[in-house]
């Protein structure tokens, strides 16, 4: 019994109410800047992606009339035909690739704009 009052007594000295309270605070303090850290990368994460969402429409849109420039004095209008010009073959690919792009950055977006309205 009396070694057990010894060990309380003795992890008192080490750490007194005022020292734990000190380091709950300081955990708390912690998780607030870890928390508005969060929130900043996120929002200049969302920012940036909106910035490349603008850039890939904008090369879809140009790739749009490069291949309709590229078809204007071709009769085939089948991809899949042989006679269709590689060139816009090469760019309708380019430009599913980049619409696939946007895509995946949209449901990043979404993702970063729903945990940001979680907060």
């Amino acid at each position: 019994m009396a070694q057990h009052y010894f060990e309380t007594r003795e992890s008192q000295r080490r750490n007194p109410p005022r020292r734990v309270r000190a380091r709950s605070v300081r955990g708390v303090v912690r998780s607030e800047i870890w928390k508005r850290r969060d929130i900043e990368n996120n929002r200049i994460a969302a920012a940036r992606i909106q910035d490349l969402i603008k850039g890939l429409e904008s090369a879809v849109t140009s790739l749009n009339g490069s291949i309709d420039a590229v078809l204007e004095g071709v009769e085939v209008r089948d991809p899949s035909h042989s006679a269709y010009p590689a060139a816009a073959r090469t760019m309708s690919e380019r430009r599913d690739n980049i619409l696939g792009t946007i895509a995946v950055l949209s449901g990043r977006l979404a993702n970063i704009n729903k945990a940001q309205q979680a907060d």
